[in-house]
């Protein structure tokens, strides 16, 4: 019985710690993120050029919002 709970709590702990690392990924795309080809609770990095050396614009679309926030990150 132990060992059946010891199992169970390993592959549980497997699958979300595989499935929290994938949907936290922040991607780099090529193309500037739009209002239309940004999903709502996402965010991209963009090189956009207009922020400092070392750093990347963040592009981010609110849950329930229709606008895109922008901020300079470091990647």
């Amino acid at each position: 019985m132990r060992s059946l709970f010891l199992c169970l709590s390993g592959a549980c702990l497997l699958v979300l710690s595989s499935a929290s690392g994938s949907m936290a990924a922040t991607q780099t795309v090529t193309t500037k993120p739009t209002l239309e080809n940004l999903p709502p609770g996402t965010s991209v990095y963009f090189d956009d050029k207009k922020c400092g050396a070392g750093m990347i614009a963040k592009y981010s679309k609110p849950q329930r919002r229709n606008q895109l926030k922008r901020e300079c990150v470091k990647p």
